[in-house]
């Protein structure tokens, strides 16, 4: 059972939000099932004051949906290329110590540099082309 606060608010019991508004747009209902899942471990990072901060490389995204590299990197690519999240420090190999890309929510305001959300998946259209998925979902 949850505990609670003096205000009636639950403490300890963190959960990932999906709204229906969200899982509705044409962003959401064109993402693989591989692209679903790390969107939920990048969201599952994120306790509510650490967007902007939100460190998750490709090769943990893979191992924590289990499938393989090439396609949590696709994931990512696809995910920031509908305005789900966004690149705040790339990642890379070129440092002593290997370290991770940081990630933010646009659903949420950046707790790193204080950027309010931008919601950029509500703008994201199917363009038609031989790749992408048509939506004839209603």
């Amino acid at each position: 059972m949850a505990r609670h606060d003096h205000t009636g608010r639950s403490k300890g019991e963190r959960h990932v939000r999906l709204t229906y508004f969200l899982m509705g747009t044409p962003a959401w209902l064109s993402l693989t099932p591989a692209g679903r899942a790390v969107y939920l471990e990048v969201a599952r990072l994120y306790n509510g004051s650490n967007n902007g901060l939100l460190g998750l490389s490709v090769r943990d995204a893979a191992k924590r949906c289990r499938i393989n590299k090439d396609t949590a990197a696709r994931a990512l690519r696809i995910l920031e290329a509908r305005g789900f999240i966004e690149c705040v420090v790339p990642g890379g190999f070129s440092r002593k110590t290997p370290h991770a890309a940081e990630w933010r929510l646009t659903e949420w305001r950046c707790d790193a540099s204080h950027a309010l959300p931008s919601k950029a998946y509500q703008h994201w259209r199917p363009t038609g082309g031989a790749g992408e998925p048509q939506n004839t979902v209603r």
